[in-house]
């Protein structure tokens, strides 16, 4: 993203694991009026460093520029404005050097939110007070700093860190007043009001229209949806379908096979009734168009002269039955939606209110199958789906998992239903028997004002949990088919540098070099502008009224939260020195190689997965954690060389007395997987005192 000129913003800082609870008007509106504050995600010391803050300090090593804190509460403190985590941990351990943003309407306070890190607010307005011009900050944040609650170091320093990617990335530079957005968000009409939300100002351009679209983004595209697919099971070996193995009519299902009746491009993506291209919420976009799986699996049925039938019914079946009957196979195409928490669509606040299938899709595999010998099913889903009342049945010969995969959907799907596209994807969540196996929603009150989401599981998460507690999943994390068949030897694990059981010291800061003076002037300076400035309704603007003109008293201070210190510290903490962390960090310790070949027929995508499983000398650890990945793209017969990197995180532990990361004295094992319940080499480093 940054490369094409775009400040990338990594969210959600943290533990923003469920819609449901987020925000209190937001659930005020759907019923639950004793809402007093969003849900508070409570994790453990452990557990926060290991699995919830480890991809921000991969996000923070690539150099993003900007962090969006969460709506929720982080250990009972709203995510904005937690000192502890922005400042120290995002600011501190990682070293990150640019900008922390809040979601729409997720800071809570003015002076303890600037603080406490954030440093900048989004859209500036009081959440549910949308177009009031009210703001925690604005015109309170300039008389925050004329009255001495808030330093001018730390108002430079939020707006040093807002420019700083600015002049840090190449590829981005500042916009200048020729650099006007091209498009609106709010209308697609060329022509509008200034202002539209406030119906204020004069028409002026809104869109120019560009197609932001290339060959490249297309190919991207395609290829994404392409690589996404899982192929869960073929028994039979029924995938690919072809004319010449006696398939000569097909049947397609479901009312994911098709269009929503009101179209693709619905408010929010609120269009439920046809394929998935993406969830639904305030971040969704429109697709340019979109190919559906009737669409593109009717394409190449005909190329193979094939009769197709097709039905959208999911509710009276006894058509559906009929036709599945006459068919040599059929493709039942099911789905499950969720988004963002604003918006309900049957029941459904956000959150999925279950893991059932949508549209009486059960229901409907169950009939096509009873009828039809070769069923195939196509999960279109935007996570596990309950399979357990039909994955076992002996029709059901093929499963494929499809997530929304926009424009290029349904020709994604049946590329690979027909073998132009060999399967490569791999499941990145593990799919249970039972619904109990699953980390549960907050999705009652019961009473409760404040709700509390305690990670009770700590760093013992999906494939984890499953492995610690000896559980058989339907189908394990990483799990993934092939039409082809590739076989993996020569495992080598050379050392490249000695390991060390604890990080060095990192370096201590510079001195700090003023580069912006303080220039509190006269509050007389701030003041709004004379009587003839043209207010736009709404619009949140820095300067004071004379009734908020007020410097401090001499004798008087402001009380700072407990604990925080605005005073720079002199030197980073043991676990950061650098961006991401502690640069030792990154030590490459190990080498890993393996030697993957192509022993099918078919072209296809390899994907090896490295798995550690850690000694437990200070603390116990999972059976086994996903440490990298790669793929590979092999012809038939051909081979080639997966090589994994294992760093110094890699091997370590968070010793929550110490604070610090730690490797352990002991035996790991290091095993190369097709998935983390299949093993395919394994073996050891020794790491001694």
């Amino acid at each position: 993203m940054q490369d094409e000129g775009v400040v990338a913003t990594a969210r959600h800082l943290i533990g923003y694991e469920q819609e449901h609870f987020r925000q209190v008007g937001e659930w005020e509106e759907n019923g639950w009026d004793c809402l007093e504050s969003a849900i508070s995600s409570n994790i453990g010391d452990r557990a926060m460093h290991e699995i919830y803050l480890w991809p921000f300090a991969d996000l923070v090593r690539a150099g993003v520029g900007s962090v969006m804190c969460s709506f929720n509460k982080v250990n009972n403190t709203y995510a904005c404005q937690n000192s502890y985590l922005i400042n120290y941990l995002l600011k501190e351990e990682l070293g990150f050097q640019g900008f922390v943003l809040s979601d729409w309407g997720a800071q809570h306070s003015g002076v303890y939110s600037a603080l406490a890190g954030l440093d900048m607010t989004m859209p500036g307005e009081i959440s549910d007070e949308w177009l009031t011009g009210k703001s925690y900050w604005g015109p309170l944040l300039t008389r925050a700093v004329y009255n001495g609650t808030l330093s001018q170091d730390r108002l430079n320093d939020m707006a040093m860190r807002i420019l700083a990617p600015f002049f840090s990335i190449d590829t981005i530079s500042l916009p200048t007043e020729e650099d006007e957005p091209n498009f609106s968000s709010c209308t697609f009409h060329t022509y509008g009001q200034e202002f539209a939300y406030q119906h204020f100002g004069p028409i002026v351009q809104k869109n120019w229209h560009q197609d932001s679209r290339s060959e490249f983004s297309d190919i991207t595209a395609l290829s994404v949806a392409r690589e996404s697919i899982v192929l869960l099971k073929n028994d039979g070996h029924n995938l690919p379908i072809a004319k010449i193995d006696g398939v000569r009519r097909i049947f397609i299902a479901g009312i994911a096979a098709g269009p929503d009746p009101k179209g693709f491009n619905c408010k929010d993506k609120r269009c439920v009734d046809g394929v998935l291209t993406s969830g639904w919420g305030s971040s969704a976009v429109n697709d340019p168009f979109v190919i559906t799986p009737y669409e593109a699996i009717s394409k190449l049925a005909r190329e193979q002269g094939m009769v197709v039938d097709y039905s959208n019914d999911a509710w009276e079946l006894d058509h559906v039955q009929e036709l599945a009957d006459y068919a040599d196979l059929s493709i039942v195409v099911v789905s499950a939606d969720s988004g963002e928490g604003y918006i309900e669509v049957d029941e459904n606040f956000g959150d999925r209110k279950n893991l059932s299938l949508w549209h009486n899709g059960d229901k409907l595999i169950e009939t096509v199958a009873e009828k039809c010998r070769k069923t195939i099913v196509v999960v279109n889903s935007v996570g596990p789906v309950n399979m357990e009342k039909w994955i076992e049945n002996e029709n059901v010969v093929g499963v494929l998992y499809a997530p929304p995969l926009g424009q290029f959907v349904g020709q994604a799907i049946a590329e690979i239903l027909f073998g132009v596209i060999n399967p490569s994807g791999k499941l990145p969540f593990t799919i249970a028997r039972k619904k109990q196996h699953y980390v549960p929603i907050i999705d009652e009150l019961n009473g409760e004002k404040h709700p509390q989401d305690n990670f009770d599981r700590d760093i013992y998460l999906d494939y984890r949990f499953f492995d610690k507690h000896n559980i058989k999943p339907r189908f394990e994390f990483g799990f993934g088919l092939s039409y082809s068949k590739f076989k993996l030897c020569n495992l080598r694990i050379d050392e490249i540098n000695s390991p060390t059981e604890y990080l060095p010291y990192p370096e201590e800061y510079l001195p700090i070099y003023k580069t912006v003076e303080d220039d509190v002037c006269d509050p007389e300076d701030a003041l709004f502008p004379h009587d003839e400035f043209e207010a736009v309704p709404g619009y949140i603007y820095p300067y004071l009224y004379n009734e908020n003109v007020r410097s401090i008293d001499d004798g008087e201070t402001f009380e700072y939260p407990a604990g925080y210190n605005p005073d720079q510290p002199i030197a980073p903490p043991l676990s950061g020195g650098g961006l991401g962390g502690n640069p030792d960090l990154w030590q490459v310790y190990y080498n890993v190689s393996v030697e993957v070949k192509n022993e099918g027929k078919h072209k296809g995508g390899y994907v090896g997965q490295l798995y550690i499983e850690l000694p437990s000398t200070i603390v116990p650890s999972p059976p086994k954690i996903l440490r990298g990945f790669e793929k590979v793209f092999l012809e038939p017969g051909e081979s080639a060389i997966l090589s994994f990197s294992i760093t110094h995180r890699d091997l370590s532990i968070w010793d929550t007395y110490s604070q610090q990361w730690i490797i352990q004295t002991g035996t790991y094992k290091i095993y190369v997987s097709n998935s983390s319940r299949k093993v395919d080499l394994s073996g050891e480093i020794d790491i001694g005192c």
